[in-house]
This record gives structure tokens, sequence and C-alpha cells, in this order.
């Protein structure tokens, strides 16, 4: 065999599942570093800087919180569903 014979057929394989070649596991999610958003200052569309924020800790002192707290205490075992299924990948 040609060694350009084989070119084509790996070629073939791996353009198969697109999806296949770009997942990687434990890649990180691309998003972009600016994003086109209203300024007050200039009154127009302009490139700004975005970056992301991670979820606070939880105070427990919100609203749900306490009702939740309040309807668990005592007698009766769990009052709320407790969500099980995980997602399938």
């Amino acid at each position: 065999l040609k060694p350009s014979g084989l070119r084509p057929i790996l070629a073939r394989a791996a353009s198969a599942s697109p999806r296949a070649a770009a997942w990687r596991p434990g890649a990180m999610v691309n998003i972009p570093k600016s994003r086109n958003t209203y300024c007050r200052k200039c009154k127009k569309h302009q490139p700004h800087k975005v970056s992301q924020y991670k979820t606070g800790k939880k105070t427990g002192k919100a609203q749900g919180d306490r009702r939740y707290e309040k309807k668990q205490k005592g007698f009766g075992g769990q009052t709320k569903p407790v969500f099980h299924k995980k997602a399938k990948t």
C-alpha cells in the first residue's frame, strides 16, 4: 500500500463524528473575553470585558431556606422531594 492511500481513510474516520473529535474530558468551555454591550457613559454599544462569577456561599437566611427548615423540623421525615435522577452522560 502507498502511504497516500491511507490518508483519506484516516481523514474520513476522524471526521465521521465531529462532536466526538471536539469533545475532550475535563475540557473547559471557551467563553469570549469581551462582549458588545451598552455603555451608559458613551450612550452606545461598545465591547466590554466580561468574566465568569462563581455562586456565593449560602447563608441560610433566605425566605425559602427558613421555610424549608421550619417544615423539616419535628417528626414526619422528608417533606420535600429529593432529586435522584442524574443526567445521562
